[in-house]
């Protein structure tokens, strides 16, 4: 009897996977064999999910901002939240990003190198990635600051890695109070 497949499923499977694949390997380096092999599939079952490597980019860009946002399934939303869950959310979302944002902060050049910096701005999965973490703020901390706390939040992972070494809490929690009481 043929084994019942999820489809749905499956493409997110395959897209977390690739999330990894994509930030230690980067995005010009590895082609969709290499892909399809780090995968453990075949390219036909591949490309029965994703048609091209854009597209399976695109799609681990999707899967890497929901499992950030999953760090705050249980957070109050930010109308619902007082200042201090807001800040607590903030920080949430920070540590998520973090471990893998040296990587990502990589994967994110060597992309833009593929499609050129004059062609950011009007990227699909450039606008995806932006707007997703942009909603997320805007949900859980503050949707009148979400754009300059975003441009913290970038700005606070940079200063960590510069650093070499985490950020104090109350640090951070600090730099968001001074942009929320604006």
């Amino acid at each position: 009897m043929p084994k019942l497949i999820n489809h749905d499923e499956k493409r997110k499977e395959i897209a977390l996977k690739a999330t990894e694949i994509f930030l230690e390997y980067g995005y010009k380096n590895i082609g969709m064999r290499q892909l399809c092999e780090q995968l453990g599939m075949s390219k036909s079952a591949v490309y029965h999910y994703y048609k091209s490597k854009d597209q399976l980019f695109i799609a681990a860009t999707e899967a890497i901002v929901s499992v950030d946002a999953s760090a705050l399934i249980d957070a109050p939303l930010a109308p619902q939240a007082k200042l201090e869950q807001r800040l607590e959310n903030f920080v949430i979302i920070f540590r998520q990003m973090a471990p893998r944002f040296f990587k990502e902060m990589q994967l994110i050049a060597d992309y833009i190198e593929v499609i050129g910096e004059e062609n950011v701005a009007s990227d699909a999965c450039m606008q995806l990635a932006n707007q997703n973490y942009l909603e997320l703020l805007a949900s859980y901390v503050s949707e009148e600051a979400k754009d300059s706390l975003y441009t913290l939040m970038l700005g606070l992972l940079n200063h960590q890695i510069m650093a070499g070494k985490p950020l104090e809490k109350s640090y951070i929690i600090k730099m968001v109070s001074a942009q929320l009481n604006n």
